[in-house]
């Protein structure tokens, strides 16, 4: 028998009130809400410790996301992120003024300006998804490699389960591509006012 957890006196609790309560549907789904909340507890906190705040790091993941040259126009980058165009402004001065981002003039249109990932910027993204990757990797500790392959197989049949009844629970991260720099449209593939996931 395994040793007890905060979940299963959860259930307990809920079993007194609730008679047709199924102990193990509540386990699994209430150890995976609190996982979920755990995760991002520890994602605040990796992202902190660096000294960024969350929608810092926010923007310069979804640089890096947008792929080389890792320039996007100002404002698919809010739609990206689902901010208002003045907002973005003030935090992108704030990002350029540590060094993380700069603004350039579009090769292909003067008049237009881009945002493009600065070395220091890819490098603290680096330094706090590296910590991320630590903190998940301690999370899944307890279970041998054999286990972890098994919980992955097991979730990702109830993934497929849950999108062939609707959309992708993880869309598609949009791209810069280059139609999109020299037309300065938004990426087809973002709906307006979405961001991609984080």
């Amino acid at each position: 028998m395994p040793e007890p957890d905060s979940i299963d006196r959860h259930i307990a609790h809920w079993s007194r009130e609730l008679s047709d309560l199924d102990p193990q549907i509540e386990g699994i789904i209430t150890r995976m809400q609190a996982l979920v909340r755990l995760l991002r507890r520890s994602k605040d906190a990796w992202v902190t410790e660096g000294g960024l705040k969350p929608w810092e790091f926010d923007v310069l993941h979804h640089l890096v996301a947008a792929g080389p040259p890792y320039r996007v126009p100002p404002s698919l980058l809010a739609g990206w992120l689902d901010t208002h165009p003045a907002t973005l402004t003030n935090r992108l001065d704030r990002l350029e003024q540590a060094g993380y981002v700069e603004r350039a003039h579009d090769p292909g249109d003067r008049r237009r300006l881009l945002v493009a990932l600065t070395p220091a910027g890819r490098a603290v993204w680096q330094e706090r998804m590296d910590q991320g990757d630590l903190s998940e990797r301690a999370l899944l500790g307890p279970l041998t490699p054999a286990e972890r392959e098994v919980l992955d197989d097991l979730l990702r049949r109830m993934v497929q389960a849950a999108e062939r009844d609707g959309p992708p629970l993880m869309p598609d991260w949009p791209s810069a591509p280059d139609a999109a720099l020299d037309s300065g449209r938004k990426d087809p593939r973002v709906e307006p006012g979405k961001g991609p996931p984080t």
